[in-house]
């Protein structure tokens, strides 16, 4: 549906070239709701600005349903993006207007009569959980109320594509579950792709198919979210991994760890029936190997079990090799952390 292809994007700071986006090429598949992260500066809000051409890129080609929109004049491109909802960080209402007005705002011009404005407004009313707010003003509303409103505006012209900048970091950790649940609820109700950004990967864990890690303008690393979260491969992206699975308590651990020569230590991560499977007490019997258990943890991806698990291995160095390539035969991924016969 979305194509991105060889997008650069470069601005001029004091008379040098700064380049915010460097050649970016991938596409957002129909119907998913895609995650990009990263790092204040990685260029994420940048790149979505690019999307809908709030932003024009320096070079590169944006293709939605196999039309070009850096091709489109003016008129041609504001009848594309009524097709482009967009919630914003900080909610973008207007003060003087009520909620069912602000939501009725993208809607001007369209040819609709009133009466098919109202019916609009209230359908979306009734989407986001607003009915009784309507006649409301925007200083009467929550946070979550407002992103809600916000997010029934970007609805209004019954989008194909709906992005949003940031739309749950100005919110409490409830009122952002509450959000991330309902843009779900639409993208699986009415069809509508999602592209989000955000720098809080339990926002990607809790709502996205698929997710694109950034990095100075660049993207690190991109897959199925499950992919991601089990076998994550870019250093940045395994920095964002560890404030869900805690890997940096576990690695100031096992720095204080001293193993014997004949040890190892190996991060397992496995997903779906693996997780029920008892693989540890397999390869301890059937390659004479001594394992313990030094961390653990499961989470729930797209409803599918992802688990990482910190043990050690005693033995042989032929048998816990031999273990280790029975796990991966076995779909589980592998690393060693610390070597006893060798620092690395």
């Amino acid at each position: 549906m979305i194509q991105l292809k060889n997008i650069i994007k470069t601005y001029q700071n004091k008379g040098e070239n700064i380049e915010a986006l460097k050649e970016l090429s991938f596409d957002f598949k129909k119907g998913e709701i895609t995650g990009i992260i990263g790092y204040s500066g990685a260029g994420k809000s940048t790149l979505l600005r690019c999307i809908n051409l709030l932003e024009n890129p320096t070079s590169g080609e944006i293709i939605i349903d196999g039309v070009v929109l850096n091709n489109l004049n003016s008129k041609e491109l504001r009848e594309t993006r009524k097709k482009i909802g967009m919630v914003f960080q900080h909610f973008n209402l207007m003060r003087s207007r009520t909620v069912a007005k602000n939501i009725a705002y993208p809607l001007k011009g369209s040819g609709l009569s009133k009466k098919e404005i109202d019916e609009r407004v209230n359908e979306l009313l009734d989407l986001v959980g607003l009915k009784d707010k309507k006649d409301s003003y925007p200083s009467q509303l929550s946070g979550g109320q407002k992103q809600r409103v916000g997010i029934a505006r970007a609805l209004a012209n019954k989008p194909n594509l709906i992005l949003c900048d940031e739309a749950t970091s100005a919110l409490d950790p409830e009122t952002t579950v509450s959000i991330l649940k309902l843009l779900k609820k639409i993208n699986k109700d009415l069809g509508v792709t999602i592209v989000l950004i955000t720098h809080q990967m339990e926002v990607i864990k809790e709502i996205c198919d698929s997710v694109i890690v950034m990095e100075d303008g660049i993207v690190k690393e991109e897959g199925d979210i499950i992919d991601i979260f089990s076998k994550p491969q870019a250093p940045i992206t395994k920095r964002f991994l560890s404030t869900v699975f805690n890997n940096d308590k576990i690695s100031n651990y096992l720095e204080n760890i001293s193993i014997k020569e004949e040890e190892k230590i190996v991060k397992l991560a496995y997903i779906g029936s693996n997780t029920e499977d008892a693989y540890i007490s397999r390869i301890s019997r059937d390659y004479s190997v001594d394992a313990s258990i030094l961390f653990g943890n499961i989470e729930i991806i797209k409803e599918t079990p992802v688990g990482n698990l910190v043990i050690k291995l005693g033995g042989a160095e032929k048998n816990i090799l031999n273990s280790i390539e029975y796990l991966n035969k076995n779909n589980i991924y592998t690393e060693v952390l610390k070597n006893g016969r060798k620092s690395i």
